[in-house]
């Protein structure tokens, strides 16, 4: 059941049918292998998107990292890597960060055109080694010291579940990365936080050069996916994933705290408003999404209308949400008044990832690339 979700989620629900065999067959050779230069990469799978000055910067299946301004402006940049990319961020320095498949993590500088490799799962993986090490070592003295035979009971099976866990990382070392990254987001003073399946939390402090796994700051003794990770306008740091987990951080990701969120379904997303970003929007499987209007203390469930997972969104400066997924579907509303909530249909039917608001228009990225819906005014 886990391995079927991570295809799932990871691929962001509409890429089971369009993986790559390559993709399937050798991860490694693809972390090494140059994305193809496409006269339609701008209507291939994108999975993300980011604004930047009078552009915008898509991200998606095959390495392409596509650089848009409309449909007959548009360039395609050099990506070091063939895996999906998942998600893109901007530094303040210009400079961009892009995470994907196999853990792979890419940069390049400002006004640059061609990324490089900064990270990869193979680089992961050596720090969840060294990381299970540490437990492992650690809960040994604590069992040392532990009298009761109860709480000695479960202490030594929390051991065995550390060997375990040390024993397939180290398989995994010499087969290859598999552990993908699904979001990314800075702070204003330009830390990073990468977040993945299987519990994955990473951060950087040098713009991206190098990264610490921090996982084991949060409470996710499961180790559900970590599907998106947000910082908004007033500093607060939002995590969403797997099995509706949730998590909130107050201090620059130095300390999380759980929230909770009153649905235990997949969440894909969260977005927050920058002009109140209190005001926060949580949404996932089969519809499901959840407002706060207070940073996350207290959550309102709605469940719309259709079996559509909603997988991105976007806030207007005006502070309409947008929300967007499987079958075209485009919702609206204002979160302090969910009876302004409309559902339309993007007539492509395709699965949209993604969506940017723009004057009186928004940008979509999906199943079929890049395409714009014209808000009625």
């Amino acid at each position: 059941m886990r391995l079927s979700y991570i295809a799932f989620s990871v691929i962001n629900l509409f890429l089971l049918t369009q993986l790559n065999v390559a993709e399937a067959k050798s991860s490694l050779d693809l972390l090494e292998l140059p994305a193809k230069q496409s006269a339609l990469a701008s209507k291939s799978v994108l999975m993300a998107m980011t604004p930047m000055k009078n552009a915008v910067l898509a991200v998606g299946e095959r390495g392409h990292i596509i650089s848009w301004k409309d449909k007959a402006d548009w360039q395609q940049q050099q990506s070091p890597v063939s895996v999906s990319i998942t998600n893109v961020t901007l530094l303040s320095d210009g400079s961009k960060i892009a995470v994907g498949h196999d853990g792979v993590i890419l940069k390049t500088e400002n006004k640059s055109t061609s990324w490089r490799k900064v990270f990869t799962g193979a680089e992961l993986t050596r720090l969840k080694i060294e990381q299970l090490k540490k437990q492992h070592a650690a809960l040994k003295l604590v069992i040392n010291d532990t009298q009761d035979e109860d709480e000695l009971e479960e202490l030594t099976f929390q051991l065995e579940d550390l060997a375990f866990a040390l024993e397939d990382n180290q398989i995994e070392l010499k087969s290859g990365p598999n552990k993908p990254l699904l979001s990314v987001t800075r702070t204003v003073n330009d830390i990073l936080f990468a977040s993945g399946a299987y519990g994955t939390l990473l951060t950087s402090e040098d713009k991206g050069e190098t990264w610490s796994l921090i996982s084991t700051r949060l409470d996710n003794p499961d180790k559900f996916h970590l599907n998106s990770v947000i910082t908004t306008t007033n500093e607060q740091l939002y995590i969403v994933g797997e099995n509706g987990m949730g998590f909130q951080s107050a201090n620059q990701g130095k300390t999380w705290s759980s929230m909770a969120l009153p649905y235990n379904g997949s969440l894909f997303g969260i977005i927050a408003n920058a002009e109140k970003p209190k005001q926060l929007v949580a949404f996932g499987l089969q519809g499901n999404m959840m407002i706060s209007l207070d940073g996350g203390k207290n959550w309102q469930h709605k469940k719309l209308p259709t079996s559509a997972s909603l997988l991105g969104g976007d806030f207007s400066p005006q502070g309409q949400a947008y929300l967007v997924g499987h079958g075209g579907i485009i919702v609206d509303f204002s979160p302090d008044n969910l009876e302004t909530l409309h559902i339309n249909k993007h007539p492509s039917g395709a699965a949209l990832s993604s969506v940017l608001v723009q004057e009186n228009s928004l940008i979509l990225a999906g199943q079929f690339g890049i395409s714009t819906w014209l808000l009625k005014q």
